[in-house]
């Protein structure tokens, strides 16, 4: 996640209304596992620091790589895990490996998006 917006607001609404406790995994910088991907433009304290602002998150931890998330899915072992509907047909190296884990997909019902916001602030 990189410049918390309103799509992502609405993510974790609807995240948060499908459980009791909502534990949220930032990646430190995703463009390590994906170089496809831009390198977040807050530091990973920045977007904490938005994370913890939100009132739907109850708690957040931080990982590198997806190595490091499938154990820390191992480890917290949650009841359910939340993605974008945008993962259901890609591989995902976590989600291959705990295949016995409950996933439910994000609507994404709506236009927000970290590309368009970086669009708008650079022309304004």
């Amino acid at each position: 996640m990189d410049l918390l917006h309103a799509g992502h607001v609405l993510m974790l609404k609807e995240c948060r209304e499908q459980c009791d406790f909502l534990i949220v995994a930032l990646q430190i910088d995703p463009s390590i596992d994906r170089p496809e991907k831009n390198k977040p433009i807050e530091t990973a304290e920045e977007r904490m620091i938005r994370l913890q602002g939100c009132r739907y998150v109850d708690k957040i931890v931080t990982y590198n790589t997806e190595v490091d998330l499938y154990n820390l899915l191992k480890k917290l072992n949650p009841d359910v895990r939340f993605m974008g509907i945008d993962w259901k047909d890609r591989p995902n190296y976590s989600r291959d490996l705990l295949q016995d884990m409950k996933v439910i997909y994000n609507s994404r019902d709506h236009n927000y998006s970290s590309s368009d916001l970086r669009q708008r602030i650079m022309f304004t």
